[in-house]
């Protein structure tokens, strides 16, 4: 147990993002901690909150991918003959497919964009989350020109909205209905846990004592058991399971 806990006389069980205002509260009430354990106390608890809040920021968008549809390609490239050279997934259809589905996750997205000096521009967006996390991540597309279809102002909204296309589309992997990546996306889901694989889950959710049906819930869309997980989501439930596993052992080398 750590001398802090052991000196006020604290639950020996690990607090919780839960619980430990009650911690602090108790702490608090008490004449004999002193500013520097107070601040300490207060600190854990931020830290704590932060990191809840990451792991519920991670498991809203594992949902909100998992529930994204493919858009189609309705915007068109054209050449001087008027002849459509490329297709390309329109903003306002992404948008109109998917906001639905990350607001009911909690998300809001917020744009913002800086012009720079060789004549590109680079798009800001912030992924923010109900829970208080969040992600930002930028594009930068060279600048349209205007023309004679098109305005300096219509040039440089279609800019930014490009560069807004793009951060939503890596935010949440959207997809569209005839990118070939998409079948290659899908087929990589679909593909199951080697029996290796599904062994070394199996055994760490064994040692660190996890309800398998209860963590999968939050990590997994539609999985009830390891057989049902597939391969693309190896990774991030391992080192999940390996940080509680860590965790528990940091924990009981204090006690």
């Amino acid at each position: 147990m750590s001398d802090l806990i052991e000196t006020e006389n604290l639950p020996v069980a690990a607090p919780t993002t839960a619980n430990f205002l009650a911690v602090i509260s108790k702490a608090a009430s008490d004449p004999n901690t002193d500013v520097a354990k107070m601040h300490g106390l207060l600190d854990v608890q931020e830290r704590m909150m932060n990191k809840q809040a990451e792991i519920d920021f991670n498991q809203s968008l594992f949902r909100a991918q998992s529930n994204m549809p493919r858009v189609q390609k309705n915007g068109s490239i054209k050449n001087r003959d008027g002849k459509v050279v490329a297709k390309y997934m329109l903003f306002e259809d992404i948008d109109a497919a998917i906001r639905e589905i990350y607001e009911a996750e909690g998300f809001c997205i917020m744009d913002s964009q800086k012009e720079n000096a060789n004549g590109t521009i680079t798009i800001y967006s912030t992924l923010a989350h109900r829970g208080g996390h969040s992600k930002t991540i930028e594009c930068t597309v060279p600048k349209d020109k205007e023309n004679a279809l098109k305005t300096s102002l219509q040039a440089a909204v279609g800019t930014v909205t490009t560069g807004k296309r793009i951060n939503t589309c890596n935010f949440f992997r959207i997809v569209a209905e005839d990118d070939t990546e998409a079948e290659k996306f899908v087929a990589s889901r679909a593909a199951p846990l080697t029996d290796q694989q599904a062994t070394i889950i199996k055994d760490l959710i064994r040692e660190t004592g996890t309800d398998t049906q209860r963590f999968l819930a939050t990590m997994v869309s539609g999985a009830k058991s390891v057989d049902e997980i597939g391969m693309i989501d190896f990774n991030r439930i391992y080192n999940a399971l390996l940080a509680k596993r860590n965790k528990a052992k940091s924990e009981e080398s204090n006690v």
